[in-house]
C-alpha cells in the first residue's frame, strides 16, 4: 500500500518526500476538507519537488466547490493542472453524476474524491468507473471531526469499494481523518494508497507536519501492491 501525504508548503513537501511518502498531495488543511492552495502557492511546491524528487507523483485539490458549480470546478481544474501537477483531485458528493461527466471530458488527469460521510454511494462510484476516464478514485470525508473513515464506515463497504474499483482496472484510495490506529484495518482492506494529514502532524491537522511520523507510517503501510506512477 502506498502512502499519500497532504502538505501545504515547500518545507512540508520536501520533508514528506524525504521521509518516504509515495505520493505528495497539495492542499490547505485550514480551509476545509479539500481546501485548495491556489496556483500561486502550488507552483513553487511543484518546482521544488520536481528538482529534488522528479519521479514523485504530485496531486493537488481545487478546494471545496459545490458539485452544481460545474463551470467553476472546471475553471479550477484547468488552473491547478497548469501548475504541472500529475493529478487534480475534485470532491464529488451524492448527485454529482453531471459533474463526473464534465470532468471526464476535460484535459486534466482528474481523481474524483467521493465524499462518504453518510456511507459509500456505490451508484456514484459505478457512474465514475463507467466513464473510463479517471486513473483513480478516492473515498474521503468532509467532517474531519467525526472520526476516521475506517471508524465511521462498515469494513464491508470499504472492501466493496476497493474491489469494485479494481475490477475496472482503476486505482483505489482511502482518506478521511485516518490515524495510526487505522493501519491494521487499512492493511486488511488493502487499497492501492491511503491518504494522511492529521496522523502526520504534531498537533491538529493544520499543525506542522512531522517527518518522523511520516517515516513511521511508511514503514507500517509497506505492503506490496500496485502503486501510482507518474502520468
Amino acid at each position: 500500500m502506498r502512502l499519500l501525504v497532504s502538505v501545504r508548503d515547500v518545507g512540508e513537501a520536501l520533508a514528506a518526500a524525504q521521509a518516504g511518502a509515495d505520493f505528495i498531495d497539495l492542499k490547505d488543511p485550514a480551509d476545509g476538507a479539500l481546501g485548495g492552495l491556489g496556483a500561486l502557492r502550488i507552483a513553487p511546491i511543484v518546482a521544488a519537488l520536481r528538482a529534488s524528487h522528479p519521479a514523485l507523483p504530485i496531486s493537488a485539490t481545487i478546494g471545496d466547490v459545490a458539485p452544481t458549480q460545474i463551470d467553476e470546478v472546471l475553471r479550477r481544474v484547468a488552473e491547478v493542472s497548469a501548475c504541472g501537477v500529475d493529478y487534480v483531485k475534485v470532491g464529488v458528493a451524492c448527485g454529482g453524476e453531471a459533474l463526473l461527466a464534465a470532468l471526464a471530458d476535460c484535459d486534466a488527469q482528474v481523481v474524483p474524491v467521493i465524499l462518504a460521510d453518510a456511507g459509500v454511494d456505490m451508484r456514484l462510484v459505478e457512474a465514475a468507473l463507467a466513464l473510463g476516464a479517471f486513473p483513480a478514485l478516492m473515498l474521503d470525508t468532509a467532517d474531519k471531526g467525526a472520526g476516521s473513515l475506517v471508524e465511521r464506515l462498515e469494513p464491508s463497504a470499504l472492501f466493496d469499494f476497493v474491489a469494485t474499483v479494481r475490477r475496472h482496472a482503476c486505482l483505489s484510495g482511502l482518506a478521511g481523518a485516518l490515524r495510526g490506529v487505522d493501519v491494521p484495518a487499512l492493511r486488511e482492506i488493502a487499497p492501492d494508497f491511503a491518504g494522511f494529514r492529521s496522523a502526520v502532524c504534531d498537533g491538529p491537522r493544520d499543525g506542522r507536519l512531522d517527518p518522523v511520523r511520516v517515516r513511521a507510517l511508511r514503514s507500517r503501510l509497506a505492503v506490496p501492491l500496485r502503486g501510482l506512477a507518474r502520468a
